[in-house]
């Protein structure tokens, strides 16, 4: 049994909390930070890329799935098997391929699933209940 374990174990506390320290206010986000959110590392080249995105690709030569611009054109994977637009450069509309055309990511909006929407995308109108038959008793009548 240690020192501080049997004065502990007396009743007597230490003055001082080791672990216990004053909470400090987390900084605010900068503009240098804010990129670091994404992911940018290169599973091919293994380096830190500002152009990194997911691709889930039929290549039987590459086994990655987080791949640079570079890599990608290098070893010929089309734009088509891109399922991310979350690097810096895309972000930045800048992202762009030397290999075939690069994938529009425009049309991809993000919507809120809770929100209706009709064909023509505007939100549904509410749902309104039919009218409830009642018997001569006053109850209501399920058999319309």
């Amino acid at each position: 049994m240690s020192l501080k374990d049997a004065m502990k174990k007396a009743g007597f506390k230490s003055s001082k909390s080791q672990n216990e320290r004053d909470l400090k206010p987390t900084k605010k986000e900068t503009k240098e930070e804010v990129h670091q959110k994404a992911r940018n590392y290169c599973e091919v080249c293994e380096l830190i890329q500002p152009d990194v995105e997911r691709f889930k690709h039929n290549n039987p030569t590459v086994d990655a799935e987080w791949i640079c611009a570079a890599c990608a054109d290098k070893e010929m994977i089309h734009d088509d098997f891109r399922m991310t637009h979350q690097s810096d450069f895309a972000i930045k509309k800048r992202y762009r391929r030397e290999f075939g055309p690069t994938k529009d990511f425009s049309s991809h909006i993000k919507r809120n699933p809770k929100v209706n929407r009709n064909a023509t995308g505007n939100t549904a109108a509410p749902k309104v209940e039919k009218p409830k038959n009642f018997d001569e008793d006053g109850d209501e009548n399920f058999n319309c």
